[in-house]
């Protein structure tokens, strides 16, 4: 009996479907993610914590501490932190750089009320972060595979390696008995969860497959950070997963004097918010 046009139509887009389905099943993983089996079952394991733990306490978190708060718990750990980075920062060759730490790190200090506010931003000082992952790649040391860590989420080998130095060398840990590194990144996590709940559940939601959302984002950002932003592909400046460092190449084009005067300025002329 001859089928009619719709049914035929119906029959081609499922046949479509399914052969695009069977590619897509039978393909093999990236070269840079090669563990995919492992790493879905991991990241699965890490969803269900963030759902049934972090969620919930982060939430309550966001309840308790209003915006500005946050704000300034992030600015604290940041102005911790930055000579660390400005280390790195020399330790990559980059001595420009780690002079703008510097000039970001005493202004917060001296006008930031000791870096609860930060009017090195306000001032168009650019922020940057640096570890020992950026450090290694700067060194010549091969990422390896993409691979995802219980409760840490994405990484690599060395991102592994590099976060386990990064434990040691935090501009706290020497300050604190070993398990107050605990209480200060537990509330640095809860902290950056709270501040970020509606971007990470909006994701969630838009995303067609979350766990390749998660590794194109962290390898595409990773990579721009250790380039400096400065990375040879051709990049959509629509794209999500990529942050732009324009920002820093404005700002080197400034005399050294002009920053320190304009910090001077914005200082006077208004009042540092809490």
């Amino acid at each position: 009996m001859p089928r009619s046009r719709g049914e035929v139509g119906h029959a081609l887009r499922g046949a479509v479907v399914l052969t695009a389905l069977l590619v897509w099943g039978c393909a093999t993983p990236p070269e840079s993610d090669p563990w995919e089996k492992m790493n879905r079952k991991t990241h699965a394991f890490n969803e269900g914590l963030d759902h049934y733990v972090l969620i919930p306490v982060a939430t309550a978190w966001d309840f308790v501490f209003p915006e500005f708060v946050q704000t300034g718990i992030r600015n604290i750990f940041d102005h911790v932190n930055r000579p660390v980075i400005m280390v790195h920062n020399l330790l990559q060759g980059e001595p420009r750089r780690a002079h703008v730490d510097l000039v970001r790190f005493v202004a917060n200090t001296i006008f930031g009320l000791g870096g609860l506010v930060d009017v090195a931003s306000m001032d168009g000082v650019p922020e940057e972060d640096e570890d020992w992952d950026q450090t290694l790649a700067v060194w010549g040391v091969d990422s390896g595979p993409y691979l995802v860590l219980p409760f840490f989420g994405p990484s690599t080998p060395r991102g592994t390696v590099g976060l386990a130095a990064d434990s040691s060398s935090g501009g706290y840990s020497y300050l604190m008995p070993w398990w107050g590194s605990f209480i200060t990144t537990g509330t640095q996590l809860l902290n950056t969860r709270a501040i970020y709940l509606e971007e990470v559940e909006q994701s969630r939601r838009d995303a067609f497959d979350y766990y390749i959302f998660v590794r194109d984002a962290y390898l595409q950002n990773r990579a721009n950070e250790i380039a400096n932003g400065d990375v040879e592909e051709d990049v959509d400046e629509d794209d999500l997963y990529f942050f732009d460092d324009e920002e820093f190449d404005e700002f080197e084009e400034e005399e050294p004097g002009d920053s320190e005067a304009s910090f001077h300025d914005s200082s006077a002329d208004q009042e540092t918010p809490i």
